[in-house]
């Protein structure tokens, strides 16, 4: 498996943080990138649409994973794979999409805060539902922890609307539940020790071209009809190195190396990152009963990353670590290396 040579320097715990940092980045992009659509794409509006961002940003991210590994040692590995396997990428790649989707367009319903806050849900339903699948030991002030963090998500889904579930936040609450279960998937494709550029590829490929046909049956071909206008392309390529493709990587190398209630606790600071950065671009200002809410979370996060971890989960956890290691070392000359 490549290595980039920072990550002989970051340890896994940061590898995830890192990670959920980039992608909390995502709603506030996002929303800039539409608010200012007219300046961006020579005139258009319709060029950053959400659909069009969500189709060439996964297709730039699989081919900047093309162009910075050998194409050919790529395809050779993917076909050589079993279709047993190849089925589970694709339906990797069609989750994510789905993932995408539902964030792009819950944003023209809700703010980029409440995505931000929403979003925190995500790994703590990683972190539950892969605990319960491998059968993981959770500790109590990880469940404790957790609980604050999922009422203070529903305390923003339902304080801001006056009891009633707007469209945006209830698709932002749709994608935490599709992500833990991509997550689950990725971790399962990690650990039948398949190459990192692959699954990036794979993942991101199959993603654009489901959505792509997807989009064409519900809306048509003009829906895309103003793909290739103004710097569409180029904010894209930035996009998709940065959040998409570093930010995947990330997660995935951790993903090898961490428990799931691990990863779901490293991850619980990124927001913050999303939210300071959504006041410094967007200008979104917290009122009241999001900050509220946000102090609950707060106090959740606190009380999972700073608990106590249940010994039993923390041992298997230190043997998945060190066997994951060995692996990695053993394999060390079966990779994919780059092509510069």
């Amino acid at each position: 498996m490549f290595r980039l040579p920072i990550q002989s320097m970051v340890s896994p715990q940061l590898e995830v943080l890192f990670s959920r940092s980039l992608a909390s980045l995502r709603p506030v992009i996002v929303s800039f990138l539409i608010v200012h659509a007219m300046s961006l794409s020579g005139g258009l509006d319709q060029a950053l649409s959400p659909c069009n961002v969500l189709l060439v940003g996964n297709f730039c991210a699989a081919m900047l994973v093309l162009t910075l590994f050998k194409p050919a040692a790529i395809l050779r590995e993917i076909s050589d794979l079993p279709w047993s396997i190849k089925g589970l990428m694709l339906l990797d790649g069609a989750l994510t999409a789905l993932i995408s989707a539902l964030i792009f367009t819950g944003l023209e319903y809700t703010t980029a805060s409440n995505a931000i806050l929403i979003g925190r849900m995500a790994p703590v339903l990683y972190a539950l539902i892969g605990a319960l699948a491998l059968g993981t030991v959770l500790s109590r002030p990880v469940w404790i922890g957790n609980g604050f963090i999922i009422v203070g998500v529903l305390m923003i889904v339902l304080f801001s609307t006056g009891g009633n579930v707007n469209k945006g936040d209830a698709m932002m609450i749709a994608s935490t539940f599709v992500f833990s279960i991509v997550s689950i998937i990725g971790k399962k494709l990690v650990a039948r020790k398949i190459s990192m550029p692959v699954l990036l590829f794979a993942r991101n490929l199959s993603g654009s071209v489901i959505f792509f046909f997807v989009a064409i049956y519900l809306f048509g071909v003009h829906h895309f009809a103003d793909v290739f206008a103004g710097s569409l392309w180029v904010v894209m390529l930035v996009y998709a190195g940065l959040i998409i493709v570093v930010s995947q990587w990330l997660w995935y190398k951790a993903s090898a190396e961490l428990s799931s209630v691990s990863m779901g606790r490293w991850a619980s600071p990124a927001p913050l990152v999303g939210l300071t950065f959504a006041y410094f671009v967007n200008n979104n200002i917290p009122d009241s009963k999001q900050l509220i809410a946000a102090v609950v979370i707060l106090v959740g996060i606190a009380i999972t990353t700073f608990g106590k971890p249940a010994p039993v989960a923390q041992v298997a956890e230190d043997k998945r670590e060190t066997s994951s290691k060995a692996d990695l070392l053993m394999q060390g000359d079966n990779v994919v290396s780059p092509s510069v």
